[in-house]
């Protein structure tokens, strides 16, 4: 009857990708226990998600990333009302310290957290706070303990997409450039006498558990594997074209959305390295030129500055 009614145009066409989110709504709000969350999430997802989506769909088809980006907000604010319980405040009693709090222990979460709290902000649900702007200039390199927060997030994190981690691993843990990563193959995986390693460079480099385990269970499960124009993909990171990977810009904007700082994180992972081994060896391992790696050591206060490579045996 809908159909013989949208046809007739007494109705407008129903996008299905925001039928998707609407049914998602109907089936996560109930479960919220808390009345004041649940009142919360849904003036939040009905002022703002919801309204943004029907104005993207007045101008054409959702697409699934879009209602992906919905879902995961929703996400984000439920966690971010379950943080400040744990705090023992509500949202109306939020500091600047509980969102500086938020922050420290989620990297990944926020460009998305954003939406939440500028709305709560904006229509007076929450008192004033100031929200981390990541500037467009050359940025510092994250401090350790950060980088290692960060890798902990990565292995726990079921909601971040498995190949959007394993990528976000490779740069924390061995400085590579998105341009490089697209570039793998699963050839450069190497699984042997339960040693997982990376072809980067020579020789290959271990990769340390747990994150062992997320490269080997991501093997089995890559994207845009099972079509008919990439039935055979070799690449770690396969793209929508047949027989080619995933783009370069393609993967910055996915690690974007998620707000996972990759220039900052490579530039502390490499200056992390070249303290713990001398510059010519990360350079060999990870694929880098002696001179680059030679000049960060310096700049990092290495004390493999003056190391010579080649055979020291004779």
């Amino acid at each position: 009857m809908r159909d013989l009614l949208v046809q007739a145009d007494v109705l407008p066409p129903a996008d299905r990708q925001l039928l998707f989110f609407q049914r998602t709504l109907a089936e996560k709000l109930p479960t919220v226990s808390d009345p004041g969350h649940r009142r919360l999430l849904e003036l939040f997802t009905t002022w703002h998600i919801q309204h943004r989506l029907n104005t993207l769909a007045s101008r054409g088809p959702l697409t699934g990333k879009q209602v992906q980006q919905a879902r995961r907000e929703l996400h984000l604010a439920t966690a971010f009302l379950g943080h400040l319980t744990q705090r023992g405040r509500t949202l109306a009693e939020c500091t600047q310290a509980d969102v500086d709090a938020w922050y420290a222990g989620n990297y990944l979460a926020r460009r998305l957290i954003h939406t939440f709290l500028r709305w709560a902000m904006r229509s007076k649900h929450m008192p004033k706070a100031t929200l981390p702007h990541r500037s467009t200039s050359n940025p510092a390199p994250l401090a350790q303990h950060h980088r290692l927060a960060l890798l902990r997030q990565l292995v726990n994190r079921d909601d971040v997409p498995l190949h959007d981690r394993v990528a976000a691993v490779l740069v924390l843990l061995y400085a590579q450039p998105l341009t490089r990563i697209v570039q793998l193959t699963t050839d450069d995986v190497e699984h042997k006498d339960s040693e997982v390693c990376v072809r980067l460079g020579d020789p290959p480099s271990p990769v340390p558990a747990p994150f062992a385990g997320m490269l080997l269970s991501y093997l089995g499960q890559r994207p845009n594997t099972m079509t008919a124009t990439s039935p055979h993909a070799r690449w770690l990171f396969p793209g929508r074209r047949a027989g080619q990977p995933m783009t370069p810009k393609t993967l910055q904007l996915r690690l974007r959305r998620l707000g996972f700082p990759t220039q900052r994180g490579r530039a502390a992972a490499i200056r992390h390295l070249v303290l713990q081994a001398p510059a010519p060896v990360i350079a060999r391992m990870l694929g880098y030129l002696d001179d680059t790696t030679a000049q960060l050591a310096a700049e990092a206060g290495g004390s493999w500055q003056h190391y010579a490579p080649g055979d020291h045996s004779r």
